[in-house]
């Protein structure tokens, strides 16, 4: 594993963890937590789990339980006080959030997300140029495009300027993060809306699908 790895050279681990806690069944751990040797750098923020992306405000928490990083810790400060523009405002109401939140906000906001996953899957499971698959927790939901039963449609980068075009549903091309031939489906939006969209994509897919020769 990562950990063992880590732990035999020496090396630390950076540790993404925006969704940390956004999971829809079970716990969610940090690798912080499951770490007691390997220094652990560990990216959190507000943008997923409270839902403002465009606050732009993030942390880094440092797991060091052995004092390894103390030089890096230097250079993360220095750092975090060259860069230009950052959300004060916000920054200033973090404590506040964290601690004031209270726990019925991140079950809604999970319930929520589950059920528009469940909406989603639903919607398009039975599309045969598609593949959804039911994530377990986050906020999105990747959709494999089977390009072979589609016809003009060459790639996942093709498969979404389509269908902007025709249907003005806008999911993210998947190759853009080395996933071929997938989309990532956003499941913030209302679920009247989120059904419309997949309705736009199905009938997309049944317009653009290849017919017997």
């Amino acid at each position: 594993s990562s950990g063992i790895n880590a732990e035999k050279y020496g090396l630390p681990l950076i540790a993404d963890e925006i969704y940390q806690g956004m999971v829809f069944e079970g716990e969610s751990h940090s690798f912080g937590e499951l770490s007691k040797n390997v220094p652990v750098l560990s990216a959190g923020g507000l943008a997923k789990r409270w839902l403002v992306p465009g606050w732009r405000v993030g942390w880094l928490t440092v797991h060091d339980r052995n004092n390894r990083l103390s030089e890096v810790r230097g250079g993360l400060v220095k750092l975090c006080q060259v860069i230009i523009g950052a959300n004060t405002l916000i920054q200033a109401a973090i404590p506040r959030i964290l601690a004031e939140t209270p726990p019925e906000f991140y079950t809604s906001t999970i319930a929520r997300l589950k059920k528009a996953s469940e909406i989603v899957y639903s919607e398009l499971k039975g599309v045969p140029q598609l593949r959804p698959f039911k994530p377990q927790g986050a906020m999105y939901m990747m959709v494999q495009i089977k390009i072979d039963e589609l016809e003009g449609i060459t790639d996942d980068m093709k498969f979404v300027e389509t269908l902007i075009s025709e249907e003005s549903v806008f999911p993210l091309p998947a190759g853009i993060f080395g996933i071929p031939n997938f989309v990532r489906l956003v499941l913030t939006v209302p679920e009247d809306i989120l059904r419309e969209a997949c309705q736009r994509i199905a009938a997309f897919c049944d317009r653009h699908k290849k017919r017997p020769q």
